[in-house]
C-alpha cells in the first residue's frame, strides 16, 4: 500500500502539484480526475 501511495505522490509532483495533501483531496473527490491528470482519459 505504501508503494502505491508513493507512486501517487510522485505522479502528483511530476504533474506540478506543490501542496500534496490538497492535491490528494482534490483527486479523491472525483474518480475521473486522476485519469485526466495523467492523460489516460
Amino acid at each position: 500500500m505504501s508503494a502505491l501511495r508513493n507512486l501517487a505522490i510522485t505522479a502528483l509532483r511530476l504533474s506540478g502539484a506543490t501542496d500534496i495533501a490538497a492535491a490528494l483531496r482534490h483527486h479523491a473527490r472525483n474518480h475521473l480526475r486522476p485519469l485526466i491528470t495523467h492523460k489516460i482519459m
